[in-house]
């Protein structure tokens, strides 16, 4: 028997959106990005938020 390298099947399944399977529901409520949020902070705001977390810790 010959085996192929690239088994896969060549259609990414994430590039159409077709649902859930027949029979289930959606659970999702609504379709929501997750997106980070990022900012720029000074150093020193940086350190003393540092410092607070690992103080949490203990």
């Amino acid at each position: 028997m010959k085996y192929s390298k690239n088994r896969r099947a060549g259609d990414d399944r994430r590039n159409n959106d077709k649902g859930p399977p027949a029979g289930w529901s959606e659970r999702r409520r609504t379709v929501e990005r997750r997106r980070p949020e990022v900012r720029e902070i000074s150093f020193a705001e940086w350190i003393a938020t540092m410092r607070k977390e690992s103080c949490d810790v203990q």
